[in-house]
């Protein structure tokens, strides 16, 4: 398969991964889970999943050398340890919808860096398409918009900002190592350091109902494992500003998992949003794809 093809498709899986986070994170916190025990459960059980599936089928693949090693934990904490603590504190003083607007302006954060401290220069085109999926993306999100604490724009910033220092490092990083390899570590050190953050009880794993256990479990595989190891790949195969472009996939997964699971209704406005944003990600990735022929 053609190396872009399979980077998209990859990029694709993971954004659709991510989408179900919010699914998994409403049931969570309407069973009675604080953000503290969403976070710390989600990645300390990935964590666990993935040591215990690659040391039984693929014990191989856990080695890796002591700078990459490194590099992946710094990963884990300061970029989605750090990220995933951020964006929660962003939604504690701002409403959700304001919350996700500022964490999903981390692909012009990404094309600007890319622009001035690498050498992926972007187009005139990919400019164009980054403004029209930005603004459909304000078409399909925008609704009640509520701040509490006017540190928690600086928080929701934040968030943007170390995402998309985190998108740039680990495709500029980790280009020669095994994906599944380097989120073993990124999850693993995230886990971690959200685990020293937020202090939660492990003890009271034991009390969990079965319906949380497998919010938990969803969140661990569908929103962790698969999409962080398939975002790697992808970074290896695409530039860091078309994987940040193609992420915008997750809130159009969320918004149709919404209407789907929730019954939310999705208005005329909400789905002329949805169509500029697919319809900007298609016309960027034919663009790149031009460009490499």
């Amino acid at each position: 398969m053609n190396p872009r093809l399979r980077g998209t498709i990859e990029i694709s899986i993971a954004s659709a991964g991510f989408g179900f986070l919010g699914i998994f994170g409403k049931w969570a916190f309407s069973s009675g889970l604080s953000v503290g025990e969403f976070l710390s459960y989600r990645f300390t059980l990935a964590a666990l999943l993935l040591w215990i599936f690659l040391l039984l089928f693929k014990p191989q693949w856990v080695r890796l050398s002591a700078r990459q090693t490194i590099i992946a934990a710094l990963l884990g904490i300061f970029g989605y340890a750090f990220f995933s603590t951020l964006y929660f504190k962003a939604i504690e003083g701002l409403s959700v919808t304001l919350a996700a607007l500022l964490l999903y302006t981390y692909p012009f954060w990404v094309n600007v860096f890319s622009h001035f401290f690498t050498h992926d220069k972007i187009s005139k085109k990919e400019a164009l398409c980054l403004i029209a999926a930005s603004a459909g993306l304000v078409l399909l999100l925008w609704g009640h918009i509520e701040v509490k604490n006017i540190w928690a724009v600086a928080a929701g910033l934040g968030s943007a900002i170390s995402y998309a220092i985190y998108v740039l490092l680990s495709g500029r990083l980790q280009k020669n190592v095994r994906p599944i390899s380097s989120s073993l570590y990124v999850i693993t050190f995230g886990a971690i350091a959200l685990s020293l953050f937020h202090r939660p009880h492990f003890e009271a794993v034991q009390s969990l109902t079965s319906f949380q256990a497998s919010c938990i479990f969803g969140i661990a595989v569908i929103c962790t494992i698969m999409p962080l190891t398939f975002e790697l790949a992808a970074l290896q195969k695409l530039k860091s500003t078309e994987v940040a472009l193609l992420m915008m996939i997750e809130p159009l997964t969320a918004a149709l998992m919404g209407a789907l699971i929730f019954h939310e209704s999705l208005s005329l406005r909400q789905i002329f949003g949805a169509l500029v944003i697919a319809g900007a990600l298609v016309m960027n990735t034919k663009t790149a794809a031009n460009k490499q022929t």
